[in-house]
């Protein structure tokens, strides 16, 4: 694995964290993809999905 790329999956899971957690449910995904270093949230979305093979809304609790 490219150093990059290592990157980028540490990028991610650490989103991926942040999005399960009910606590940061204030934030918006484009937010939180921001605070990663992703520019935009389309290509957070796209990379996340690849990644995790779900969205990062799919990733959120659901809370009624």
């Amino acid at each position: 694995m490219s150093p990059s790329r290592y990157i980028l999956e540490q990028r991610l899971d650490k989103a991926r964290q942040v999005l399960a957690d009910p606590g940061s449910r204030h934030l918006t995904i484009a937010e939180i993809a921001h605070c990663w270093g992703f520019a935009s949230q389309a290509h957070f979305t796209r990379v996340f999905r690849s990644c995790f093979g779900c969205t990062p809304g799919e990733t959120r609790p659901f809370i009624t």
